[in-house]
């Protein structure tokens, strides 16, 4: 006999994949829109871990790993100083959002005000890890703008999540709307039609001697001292993604280099080369921005160039990682029939369509088996 406890953590197990894929389809989003900063992050691949949690604490830390690890994947930052500010930042959010969910019964606060909480201890440790690290004391200048973008997209989020858990039929178990028959399949198919080849396409290499070389890479970058020898390598990795197709915005990427520059310039120290007004630029000061910005954006293209999505990794987080990875693929072979006035009618359907939920007899037996 299935008893209702039971049957819904095997809805729960079964939601898992596609949450995870749904994580990692957003953060695909994400990446494609433009940032100042790496770090910087809209916070839209959190909602799936929203939506979450309701599941018992090992399957949502377990969703929050792999969150973590294919944001990576996908915005190839696994080597760098940017993948330790987001896995910080969503595994404290993380924690903070379960346990404020459980604490608080939810007739006292909403999914808003608990997205809002995640977003703001997520701020706060970035920007702290971000001062430590390659920033210095000029990290402080962005942390209010940084903050008050928090506020802002949580809100946001917590507010969709509340609307989707309204609305979706997926989430509640129910069968999924028919689809339009108007609606042309051939445009599920359309995306990377067009893509421009690479000089060099890694994807047709062996995905794990790569991110062994990338692991190797980034050892030898980081146990350089010298701010011109990391320069130099950083020249080589950029050229590296460049050939493989993968450097992404180069604009951004010399703006980002100029704003850790320009914050480490703020708080002088050694000969002083350059003085306007009030502001001293010191030989010192300048050469460490360099040494910093060059190895976080350095890494950063090393990873783009090492990491990919089709590299298998061992154990429960492995195995969901790599079938949400596979639902995302069919989440971007429909992403034409996502529309941004029904977007959530559109994703509720596609959901339903890569990962229908069995039948709670099926749903129990999977979530003992698997998660």
């Amino acid at each position: 006999m299935v008893t209702p406890s039971t049957a819904e953590d095997g809805a729960s197990a079964a939601r898992l994949p596609a949450l995870a894929a749904f994580s990692l389809f957003l953060s695909t989003v994400e990446y494609m829109i433009p940032k100042p900063l790496p770090f910087i992050r809209l916070g839209l691949a959190n909602a799936p871990l929203l939506l979450a949690l309701r599941l018992p604490a090992a399957s949502f830390f377990l969703l929050v790993s792999v969150k973590i690890l294919g944001q990576a994947f996908i915005s190839g930052t696994l080597f760098s100083y940017v993948f330790l500010l987001s896995l910080s930042g969503t595994a404290a959010s993380a924690a903070a959002m379960y346990l404020l969910r459980r604490a608080v019964p939810e007739k006292y606060m909403s999914l808003a005000g608990i997205s809002i909480t995640g977003a703001l201890v997520s701020n706060i440790i970035q920007v702290a890890l971000a001062c430590f690290f390659f920033l210095g004391p000029g990290a402080l200048y962005i942390a209010p703008p940084f903050i008050a973008m928090g506020i802002l997209s949580g809100t946001a989020l917590g507010l969709f999540c509340q609307h989707f858990t309204a609305k979706s039929r997926w989430y509640n178990g129910a069968p999924a709307e028919a689809r339009n028959p108007l609606q042309a399949d051939a445009t599920e198919n359309a995306a990377g039609k067009h893509k421009k080849r690479p000089l060099l396409d890694t994807d047709k290499l062996p995905p794990a001697p790569l991110f062994a070389a990338g692991l190797l890479m980034s050892a030898i970058t980081l146990f350089l001292r010298l701010p011109a020898a990391r320069f130099v390598l950083f020249l080589v990795f950029l050229l590296a993604a460049f050939v493989t197709g993968k450097a992404g915005n180069i604009f951004l990427t010399f703006i980002f280099f100029a704003v850790i520059v320009i914050s480490n310039a703020l708080v002088p120290y050694g000969r002083v080369i350059l003085k306007i007004g009030v502001f001293s630029l010191t030989e010192g000061a300048l050469m460490q921005g360099i040494g910093k910005a060059a190895t976080v954006e350095g890494l950063v293209m090393l990873s783009r160039v090492t990491v990919s999505p089709r590299l298998r990794l061992p154990g429960r987080a492995g195995a969901l990682l790599a079938e949400a990875f596979m639902l995302l693929n069919r989440l971007l072979e429909r992403k034409k029939t996502i529309h941004s006035k029904t977007f959530i009618s559109d994703i509720d359907r596609v959901l339903n369509e890569i990962a229908p939920l069995p039948p709670p007899r099926v749903q129990a037996k999977r979530g003992a088996a698997r998660y």
